[in-house]
């Protein structure tokens, strides 16, 4: 099959500057008391981050839903909430708005469509009608999804998508196959790959029709798993999709850290497509729900120094100012100083240098529920989907009792810390453990647990403190460099690292047990791995 003939015209839109793309879950919006009388608050509120001085936002992404049911007039899906309703009957189209005044803010705009999203818009979840008489067309899991093997499922979909392109002049549409991508039944998937292509191939079509009645490009992106492997499991033929220039823009990942940006970057850059590493505030990676300003500065990082066109992020726009908030009625939320930030700086590698940063090793699961993502303290294998598990993740990672063999983790660290030695105050690693053999002993001879992960889903989980005295018998090095005795704070083990011990890119850390005391034989984890740069 050949690749897909692009105008000159489309390939400029699809080269436009996006230092970041703010994907948008508008779902606040279906609060019951955001009335149309209020039309000009739920716009100061909403488009909030946009008039934020300054910010780096450079595209905007709207989610209205999870797909199944319509908050606009369509003859392919059932209406979605009331308040929609509401708003028509007043003379105002929601998602007309917010089109129009995002791009009256210097935005560009795209439709971010939930492929496989559940059926929740109108409350608790309930079965859409097609959904209800068509049992046959449905994968089965923790929840009944679109069976993508059904050609009726790929039409059915391809409508609604050429329906809403239709009605709306947005500048592209993702395709958002993080939610959910449970696309084909457990086992299968990767058998069916050419099913998911001919239909990528025929939302192409599609929109570069609408792109020619309407006379400017319509452009179309993808949220993929983080690893060219996990869009292998997922059904997913990435590499097919950019040789044949199926899509414009790739969002690797969704809340994973450890993106294979490189390998994206290699398989698109003769396409001319556009790569912009995904980073989920919200349902996030392991251990790093609504994570610190710092840690968010070393993904993203790491991220620009990897390759990525951009950054995109997702949830990370739950907050806004106070003021707004108290006039509709909506909670306040602390995160809005964290998250208008995190606007400032993540999308160049100017903003982001000589600030402090937290790097880490990812966990695996976590994220949502563990009847949808198992857990890393619990793990086991998922089958209906790679994505959104960071099954790949090596934390937590088993250390050795033999007082010989390291336990070996790869961390990349974006900044030249060598070169910038005399603007550094402090660089550490950090550590945090489980022994369940310490787990007898009193309080007082066990170092003090810690919050591994306080998302409640389904409860925080801390870890099972070691004894006292541990830190003594772990040895760690960077890129095969001991470092020091490390020292206890707050439950965590602290190793002083200096500057010319690590590299720019991938880090080699090795931890090992020194010696056991014979009678604690159980397995000790590393349970987080971080390494702290702080700047003058």
């Amino acid at each position: 099959m050949n690749s897909i003939r692009l105008s000159k015209e489309h390939i400029e839109a699809a080269n436009r500057r996006r230092r970041i793309v703010f994907q948008y879950d508008i779902c606040q919006f279906y609060v019951e008391h955001l009335k149309p009388e209020l039309a000009e608050e739920v716009q100061a509120y909403f488009l909030s981050p946009f008039d934020e001085t300054p910010n780096q936002i450079d595209s905007v992404w709207y989610e209205w839903g999870e797909g199944n049911t319509a908050p606009y007039p369509s003859q392919v899906l059932p209406p979605q909430h009331p308040v929609f309703e509401e708003w028509r009957d007043a003379g105002i189209d929601p998602i007309l708005l917010f089109l129009d005044e995002t791009r009256k803010r210097g935005k560009e705009v795209f439709l971010s469509y939930r492929i496989n999203g559940s059926d929740n818009d109108m409350g608790p979840p309930k079965l859409t009608p097609l959904k209800e008489e068509r049992p046959d067309l449905l994968i089965h899991t923790w929840y009944s999804f679109w069976n993508f093997a059904e050609e009726e499922v790929r039409d059915y979909k391809l409508r609604i998508l050429e329906e809403v392109a239709q009605i709306y002049d947005f500048d592209g549409i993702q395709i958002d196959f993080a939610r959910v991508p449970v696309l084909f039944p457990p086992g299968e998937q990767w058998k069916h790959r050419d099913l998911l292509t001919e239909f990528m191939r025929s939302v192409r079509l599609m929109l570069l029709e609408v792109e020619r009645k309407r006379g400017r490009p319509y452009l179309l992106a993808a949220r993929v798993p983080e690893k060219i492997m996990g869009c292998h499991f997922d059904g997913i033929d990435v590499e097919r999709w950019a040789r044949e220039k199926l899509v414009d823009i790739l969002v690797p990942g969704c809340r994973s850290s450890e993106v294979e940006v490189e390998a994206f970057a290699r398989i698109a850059a003769d396409h001319g497509i556009k790569v912009y590493p995904s980073w989920d505030d919200h349902h996030s990676s392991d251990g790093y729900h609504e994570a610190p300003l710092e840690v968010v500065r070393g993904v993203a990082a790491n991220w620009r120094h990897q390759g990525a066109h951009g950054i995109h992020t997702f949830n990370l726009c739950f907050a806004g100012p106070s003021e707004l908030a108290s006039k509709l009625g909506v909670p306040a939320k602390e995160r809005w100083d964290v998250q208008r930030q995190i606007y400032r700086e993540i999308g160049s590698r100017e903003t982001l240098e000589g600030v402090d940063k937290t790097f880490f090793v990812e966990r695996r699961g976590g994220g949502h529920h563990e009847s949808v993502v198992p857990v890393a303290e619990a793990w086991s294998t998922p089958r209906n989907m790679y994505f959104n598990t960071n099954m790949l993740a090596p934390l937590p990672a088993p250390l050795a009792n033999d007082g010989m063999s390291d336990t070996f983790l790869s961390l990349y660290v974006a900044d030249d810390v060598g070169a910038a030695t005399d603007d550094i105050r402090e660089i550490t690693l950090r550590i945090v453990l489980s022994d369940a053999g310490a787990a007898d002993l009193s309080d007082s001879d066990r170092l003090d647990n810690v919050l591994v992960e306080g998302f409640s889903h389904p409860a925080p989980y801390h870890n099972s403190p070691p004894a006292t005295g541990i830190e003594k018998l772990i040895e760690a090095r960077i890129n095969n460099i001991p470092l020091g005795p490390a020292t206890v704070e707050e439950g965590w083990l602290i190793f002083a690292v200096e500057a010319g011990m690590l590299a720019v890119g991938e880090n080699l850390v090795g931890v090992r047990v020194t010696h056991r005391p014979p009678d604690l034989r159980k397995e000790i984890l590393i349970e987080k791995l971080e390494l702290h740069v702080r700047y003058q």
